[in-house]
């Protein structure tokens, strides 16, 4: 479980991928029907993938990972 500061160093550290995360999600909206389920979602897996390892960094306490 995060603490606030670390929550604050989180969204600091990951803000470069919210307009990317919007679009992925957009994407995977409007192509609902269109596209196969895998590709349609890659982009969110991808965003998923980097949230991740954020995640497991600042967990382990490494800042130069």
């Amino acid at each position: 479980m995060m603490n606030s500061e670390q929550q604050k160093e989180f969204l600091q550290a990951t803000g470069w991928l919210r307009p990317f995360t919007r679009w992925a999600a957009a994407f995977s909206f409007k192509t609902s029907g269109v596209l196969p389920v895998p590709i349609r979602n890659f982009p969110l897996k991808l965003v998923k993938h980097v949230l991740a390892g954020y995640q497991k960094r600042m967990d382990s306490g490494c800042k130069t990972c």
